[in-house]
């Protein structure tokens, strides 16, 4: 079953593979707009306790992971099909290049604070890439190490990334995840979501493919 195809006009180019801190201190920028006194490290020893309790007492079998320093709860309900798709690295230009994807997702969203829904959509196509998710979504979608060429042979040394799991999320995978803000808008607002809240996410994926940007 082929994916329906993406509807947007504009293209999207394949980005660089970066180290993960290089992509939230993009991220970080954005946010920290709103003030250069804001610390987002403080703030995360803030929202530490909070976030572990809401992941003791929302999930079932909780896990963590943490990364550079910054702990993300969750659990994998549903691993999917392992052979439904690989995550891949472009190497030809002399340059890693992520191939990014395209996905059929439903999900929902709560805020940790209060555990309110501020989203719950369903079959919603994105691109999953390091600039359309944000990373806590990155880290629940990639694996934790590249191991895939862009014709799907693996690669002479894996790359690392850091994703929460081995091979990360594939058709018919459902994983939740509770994250501080530190990887999600941190201390920006976002429509619903106030400054400075993490947040809690079950996805469940439905299809998967490699983005295509001239469709």
């Amino acid at each position: 079953m082929r994916l329906a195809r993406l509807k947007r006009q504009n293209k999207m180019k394949k980005l660089n593979v970066l180290v993960l801190g290089c992509v939230v201190a993009i991220a970080a920028a954005s946010c920290i707009k709103d003030g250069e006194s804001f610390d987002a490290n403080a703030q995360y020893q803030l929202e530490k306790p909070i976030v572990e309790a809401y992941a003791m007492e929302h999930l079932d079998n909780p896990d963590y992971k943490d990364i550079q320093g910054v702990r993300v709860w969750f659990e994998v309900l549903e691993p999917g099909d392992p052979e439904s798709y690989q995550y891949k690295v472009d190497e030809n230009s002399g340059q890693q290049v992520l191939v990014p994807a395209t996905a059929i997702v439903s999900y929902e969203g709560r805020l940790v604070n209060n555990n309110t829904v501020f989203e719950s959509k369903e079959d919603q196509e994105f691109v999953i890439s390091l600039n359309s998710i944000i990373p806590a979504w990155q880290l629940a979608f990639f694996p934790n190490k590249f191991r895939y060429d862009a014709d799907g042979e693996l690669l002479d040394e894996p790359i690392d990334f850091g994703g929460l799991t081995e091979e990360g999320l594939k058709a018919g995978s459902v994983i939740r995840i509770v994250t501080p803000s530190y990887w999600a808008y941190q201390n920006s607002a976002r429509g619903s979501i106030p400054a400075n809240s993490p947040l809690y996410f079950e996805i469940s994926v439905s299809e998967l493919e490699d983005y295509n940007s001239t469709n």
